[in-house]
């Protein structure tokens, strides 16, 4: 197994952080006036230029000198189902380049496509999960060849819900995806959103019902199961070969259920309710971390460095969860899955807004609202976090535009979470975290947190002036 134990090998970079000397960071502006800006990914050519994706479908070259072309890179808008004008979670999620990009061109996508004619759901807010290859095209180093896509997995979907997105090579050189759990617990298209002037009384408030995680209709509370369900890609991180088995891909011949009927191949570990975002620390083990956001109460994030069952839905967190007593869980619950193996937590962990909600029974102080995924720092800028773990959450309190910046350090003794310190608060949404092929960081914000209007902002994280 590549992934060794963190804590173990990479001992050594950590002493003395559980008392680490606090960091000053500032925000250096590199690219503005963007839609809704979710990731910033270096071009691995020598080049120095970034490529930054939006979630409406598009995505552009940012040269060194911090300019952004105005064709884009990739164009996907003709292909991603239309957004609403209001949260959304579906788009362009990610982007990964092949490892030997410069050779062969290649690069990896997911995105929300348009729903297919088979799909047995229907609605505005159903769609097909897609992850395709794209190639670069061969008459100009700055642009995506369309007709190149090679769809490698599409899941139709009920909902914009839930969708994970994550997408990284490993060191090992494989593609690992991060798959959301379907989202089906929100509801299905026909009750999420009813057909105008054709609700039944009882489904008057079905769309607010559905939204609210805490008063879900139990007749969707199954849909919880499919993170445990290793017969269905929905809830987990996938691990496949690429380089082989075209037109399709081939499985690592070390895929816990490769060859078994009690698991689909792709799968590398399970037990996600939404792998938002994954990164591989570039030094040391090439530890993998997955961050996700909550359902209920508390945000995570894992150290995912075994094959196993990282919990959600018989756990979320360190906590025990049934959707039915969502606001009072029990103290109590499962430690092992079905197939008897050990539940894994999380190496990080904060409760969010909800906890202060009426009628929650959960007593702890919220720190933010979503946790939008973050990285090992391995930069040179701001010594004082190399080695810790740098992530953000999408606002402070949920009324206004309020994102934050942590860093969280290991602890000293095996199995303990580890701590966290505010670095900065922002007066914007922020969307997502991305690593420069250098190690350092970029935020990606918004002022109003959706996919609408012209004030996204791509942020690179910096010293504070003394």
């Amino acid at each position: 197994m590549f992934i060794r134990n963190f804590f173990v090998a990479m001992a050594f970079c950590f002493v003395g952080h559980t008392q680490a000397a606090p960091a000053k960071v500032s925000l250096e502006l590199v690219a503005e006036g963007l839609n809704a800006p979710i990731f910033v990914v270096s071009i691995p050519d020598g080049s120095g230029r970034r490529i930054v994706g939006e979630q409406m479908g598009v995505a552009y070259v940012l040269a060194p000198d911090g300019t952004l072309a105005k064709t884009p890179f990739l164009d996907l808008r003709s292909k991603i189902v239309p957004l609403l004008k209001a949260f959304d979670e579906r788009g362009l999620l990610a982007l990964a380049f092949h490892p030997d990009f410069g050779s062969n061109g290649r690069f990896y996508v997911n995105y929300s496509a348009k729903p297919r004619a088979a799909s047995p759901f229907k609605g505005k807010t159903a769609y097909t999960w897609r992850t395709s290859e794209f190639q670069i095209d061969p008459n100009n180093p700055s642009r995506a060849d369309l007709s190149s896509e090679r769809v490698l997995l599409q899941l139709d979907w009920v909902n914009r819900k839930h969708n994970g997105g994550g997408l990284a090579f490993g060191p090992d050189g494989y593609l690992y995806i991060g798959v959301g759990d379907g989202g089906g617990a929100h509801g299905v298209p026909d009750v999420h959103i009813p057909p105008k002037n054709d609700m039944p009384k009882l489904n008057r408030h079905a769309k607010e019902i559905s939204e609210d995680p805490f008063k879900i209709p139990k007749k969707f509370h199954h849909y919880d199961a499919y993170a445990q369900d290793t017969k269905r890609l929905m809830g987990k991180i996938l691990r496949i070969d690429v380089n082989i088995g075209a037109p399709g891909y081939a499985i690592p011949a070390t895929n816990i259920f490769r060859g078994k009927a009690m698991g689909r191949d792709e799968i590398f570990a399970w037990g996600f309710r939404n792998p938002f975002r994954i990164s591989f620390d570039r030094i040391g083990n090439g530890d993998m971390f997955v961050s996700g956001v909550a359902e209920s109460f508390w945000e995570t994030v894992y150290l995912v460095n075994r094959q196993g069952n990282y919990d959600w839905s018989i756990r979320e967190g360190t906590h025990c969860y049934i959707r039915a007593r969502a606001f009072d869980p029990p103290k109590d619950c499962a430690r092992h899955g079905t197939l008897g193996e050990a539940i894994r937590d999380p190496i990080i962990e904060y409760a969010n807004w909800s906890v202060k909600r009426p009628w929650s029974k959960v007593d702890a102080e919220p720190m933010g609202t979503a946790n939008v995924g973050g990285f090992i720092y391995r930069g040179k800028a701001i010594p004082e976090l190399y080695g810790r773990f740098v992530f953000g959450d999408f606002s402070s309190i949920i009324q206004k535009p309020s994102g934050q910046l942590f860093v969280a350090t290991p602890p000293s003794s095996w199995g303990a979470l580890w701590s966290i310190e505010k670095l900065k608060q922002l007066d914007v949404r922020l969307h997502n975290l991305s690593e420069g092929g250098d190690g350092e960081l970029y935020l990606l914000t918004t002022a109003l947190g959706i996919p609408v209007g012209n004030t996204g902002k791509v942020w690179k994280l910096v010293p504070a002036v003394p």
